[in-house]
């Protein structure tokens, strides 16, 4: 306040602005009047309007566009009880701080928010679904801006999921799509690495090429859409989808015979069927089933080659450094960031789903097909 208790005048034309706003008189996505046009309007100087500006800015009734002006941001439910301190907060919800490409989303994230005048909160979920339900709630009680979320899965938490949805609450998902939620994601193109990896053994002659998971492909899109690219690359290559060589969500039936069990039975079956080259769903699998191959004499990839997924840093290694498809964790975290932000600031909803590009890592766990097996 002034000495003689009236409002500065960047507070006066400011509230104005406000009530201008919630009148209608400016409705959403409507340019304000120039810096110049405003001053004149209010008999300010551009000094006093530049302040108003920026503080209806802060308090979310615009945003700016640089060298195009200032326009009404549209109102999300809610968005008036934000807390104070949390407008310029955008939330990552992790399920582990140690999850392959942990430190890629978070950087990627952080970087762009930092450039742009936002900040970063990071809360981990420790695959629990009810953990990571509590952190929806909570965070959105709170008034955080934004929710960028790496779910457990793509089968819990619907109903908070869509509730936030139907509140237009700026909210984007990553490494995971919802297919019957209208949420936007960011996530790596699952399908055509797994083809381009599967492709790739068909060049180096290998006929009989397994798939393995550790879930089930119904309980997770990314997964889901690694064997679903596997399966393209066969039918392309004109090779049947033969179910003896498919394994999926083994992770229930290794912890019910056991790790040495499941893996002497999973070799077993291999060289019974002449299967000469193994597709699976991570890298840690892939490191696993290395390991397992060797300790029983068979040489890799002499015998068997092995592709990976992700390029986690176990790739490299390991008694025979794998070759991976590697995901962009650090292009994820960001465009992530970049979509809720222009949700925030123009009320554009993120795409369906953005698709960053992955590449295949050639090591040495990959050679031509064995002699003899190269067209059974």
């Amino acid at each position: 306040m002034t000495k003689d208790n009236k409002p500065p005048l960047y507070r006066v034309m400011m509230d104005e602005l406000k009530s201008q706003i919630s009148s209608g008189h400016y409705p959403p996505e409507a340019q304000l009047p120039t810096e110049a046009e405003l001053s004149s309007a209010f008999g300010v100087s551009r000094i006093t309007t530049r302040r108003a500006l920026e503080e209806l800015e802060r308090d979310g009734f615009i945003y700016r566009i640089k060298g195009s002006g200032s326009f009404v941001k549209p109102r999300q439910r809610g968005q008036e009880k934000r807390a104070v301190g949390t407008e310029k907060m955008i939330s990552l919800i992790l399920p582990s701080e140690d999850d392959r490409g942990t430190m890629g989303y978070i950087r990627g994230a952080s970087d762009w928010l930092n450039a742009n005048g936002y900040y970063l909160s990071i809360h981990q979920s420790d695959y629990d679904s009810q953990k990571e339900r509590d952190l929806l709630e909570m965070l959105t009680r709170k008034g955080i801006a934004a929710i960028i979320l790496y779910p457990r899965n793509d089968q819990t938490n619907y109903d908070i999921l869509h509730r936030l949805c139907l509140e237009d609450y700026p909210i984007v998902t990553i490494d995971k799509y919802f297919d019957s939620l209208p949420l936007g994601a960011v996530v790596s193109d699952n399908l055509g690495g797994s083809y381009q990896a599967v492709s790739r053994l068909i060049e180096l002659g290998h006929r009989k090429i397994a798939f393995l998971t550790a879930v089930s492909i119904e309980s997770t899109s990314s997964v889901r859409n690694r064997y679903f690219g596997y399966c393209q690359a066969l039918k392309d290559h004109g090779l049947p989808v033969d179910s003896r060589y498919i394994r999926l969500n083994m992770k229930d039936y290794r912890e019910k015979v056991g790790f040495e069990q499941f893996y002497n039975e999973l070799l077993d079956s291999y060289q019974a069927e002449g299967v000469t080259a193994v597709q699976t769903e991570n890298d840690l699998i892939a490191a696993n089933l290395l390991n397992r191959c060797l300790e029983r004499g068979i040489r890799i990839p002499e015998d068997i080659s092995i592709i990976g997924f992700d390029n986690n840093p176990v790739t490299e290694h390991v008694m025979i450094p794998l070759t991976t498809v590697e995901q962009n964790f650090y292009e994820i975290g960001r465009q992530a960031a970049e979509h809720v932000v222009n949700w925030l600031e123009r009320g554009k909803q993120t795409p369906d789903r953005t698709l960053i590009p992955v590449k295949l890592v050639e090591r040495d766990t990959t050679a031509p097909a064995p002699k003899g097996k190269v067209t059974e």
